[in-house]
């Protein structure tokens, strides 16, 4: 009886793999190739099948085929699949002329962004960093002053006093000077906010981002749905 088991189980098995042999001895793989910058494509084979990834296994036979990539003219290609071997199929892309002048106005409206915003706003944080910094040193300076006062105050050596007053004068002349450029530099600071303001919405006001549609031609064609029980891809025709 175990025999007889044993038999039949090597029977099926020797059967599965004939029949898995002849599905497979009939397919080969087709490898993309697609020279875009996006890294981006989709592929249409035989009007009804889309292709997203750059490999697949089909059965052996010739196909034609659509490839598209967004701001790229759609190639129409040809292609064999030889059964049992891999097949490449280099496809160079040819960009969209519509899309070359996307591209060159976009550089222009992010340069005019940087010149009419992005420079202002840069001296203007640069400015108020140097504000901040004059004032920190002309309120440090005070403090020395402050200090040295009521050490003079307080002191009954005649020479020490001496010492005490230079460094009143010269404190007290760093303070003024890095008061004067702190009111100087906040007046600029407060003028380069004004500045950057009207220039951000004069900008907006005058130019606008290009736009570029990048939808698919095959999008209207097909449609996936997902279900907890596997998917299907639907052909509109």
């Amino acid at each position: 009886m175990k025999a007889l088991k044993l038999l039949i189980v090597t029977a099926l098995l020797t059967f599965n793999g004939q029949v898995g042999f002849s599905q497979n001895d009939n397919t080969g793989m087709i490898r993309f190739f697609v020279n875009v910058d996006n890294g981006y494509f989709e592929i249409e084979i035989n009007d009804t099948m889309l292709l997203k990834r750059y490999k697949d296994t089909l059965p052996a036979g010739s196909y034609t085929a659509k490839v598209w990539s967004p701001g790229y003219v759609l190639n129409r290609i040809e292609f064999t699949i030889v059964a049992g071997k891999t097949v490449e199929k280099h496809v160079n892309m040819v960009k969209n002329n519509n899309f070359i002048q996307y591209e060159q106005d976009y550089k222009a409206y992010r340069m005019q962004f940087h010149k009419q915003f992005t420079a202002p706003l840069s001296l203007t944080i640069a400015s108020s960093i140097s504000t901040g910094v004059f004032m920190v040193n002309a309120y440090n300076n005070k403090k020395k002053v402050l200090a040295d006062i009521e050490l003079y105050n307080l002191s009954p050596v005649t020479t020490e006093i001496g010492e005490i007053k230079l460094r009143i004068a010269e404190n007290n002349k760093k303070y003024n000077r890095q008061r004067t450029a702190f009111y100087i530099n906040s007046g600029f600071t407060f003028l380069m906010i004004g500045g950057t303001i009207w220039s951000y919405l004069n900008f907006n006001k005058n130019y606008a981002e290009p736009d570029y549609t990048k939808d698919s031609p095959f999008k209207d064609k097909f449609s996936l749905n997902l279900t907890p029980y596997g998917c299907s891809l639907a052909l509109k025709l």
